[in-house]
């Protein structure tokens, strides 16, 4: 049986304590037999506390985890349209760079021609 309900480690806080108790209780008439198995379930009852709350810990971690891998993967699936948007912004910037340097030697080889008003 797994104890997955987060109300079972104060439960088993409240079993070690009540436990401990009881030791005084049992060692008082004089039965160390009684008084020792008292102890130890509140030993007992005090590991699996912890353990719960290890395991608690641990789940809340994983969650935490799975909560940075997604943000994670969606700035992985941002940065990949950021990369295709790059590269067609580069080949763009680069066909205007070539229209540019076009136009510059036309310019160079070719004076520019007088607009006159008269001729149509």
């Amino acid at each position: 049986m797994r104890f997955r309900h987060p109300a079972w480690e104060p439960v088993a806080w409240v079993l070690a304590a009540l436990n401990v108790a009881s030791v005084w209780f049992a060692a008082a008439p004089g039965e160390p037999l009684h008084a020792t198995a008292h102890a130890a379930l509140a030993v007992a009852c005090a590991a699996g506390a912890q353990a719960l709350r290890a395991r608690r810990r641990a789940e809340l971690a994983d969650a935490d985890l799975l909560g940075v891998l997604d943000d994670a993967e969606q700035a992985d699936t941002m940065l990949d349209g950021m990369q295709a948007r790059v590269q067609e912004l580069e080949a763009q910037l680069g066909m205007a760079e070539r229209l540019l340097a076009e136009r510059r030697r036309d310019d160079q080889g070719n004076p520019p021609r007088p607009m006159d008003a008269g001729t149509a």
